[in-house]
């Protein structure tokens, strides 16, 4: 199993709390020892917290990946969603300029009560990554 990239990770995290609906409940996390942090923990300055985010996406780059790990980073951001079927979902990028993505929920998914909010997730994590992330050819 591939170790999610730091950036990735935060990223992963972003894409979590943009995802987060209104109503839906707060997911209870332990709390972390200060000695067994790995990255998940805030990324802004605690004694100086910014008003918004917006000027952190600004500065970061573009990066180029493929359409599998474009896939790849979708499908894990899902996973971290609290309902997410174990198995069963398959996200397929394609397009080019701009490219989009499409959720496949396959048999073994088994019952998914709402697959339309899936696919609207799916849509809303592509409007998002799109300025993170270009398609490699």
């Amino acid at each position: 199993m591939k170790e999610t990239p730091e950036r990735d990770r935060g990223l992963l995290g972003l894409v979590e709390r943009l995802m987060k609906r209104p109503g839906d409940p707060e997911p209870i996390r332990p709390e972390p020892d200060a000695d067994t942090r790995d990255g998940f923990g805030p990324v802004l300055a605690e004694e100086n917290p910014a008003a918004s985010l917006e000027p952190q996406l600004a500065v970061e780059s573009t990066r180029t990946l493929d359409r599998s790990e474009i896939a790849d980073v979708i499908l894990r951001a899902l996973k971290g969603i609290d309902g997410c079927p174990t198995a069963g979902f398959e996200v397929v990028v394609y397009g080019t300029r701009p490219w989009n993505a499409m959720l496949r929920i396959t048999p073994a998914a088994g019952s998914v009560p709402d697959a339309r909010a899936w696919r609207q997730r799916v849509q809303d994590m592509v409007q998002l990554l799109r300025h993170q992330y270009e398609l490699r050819e």
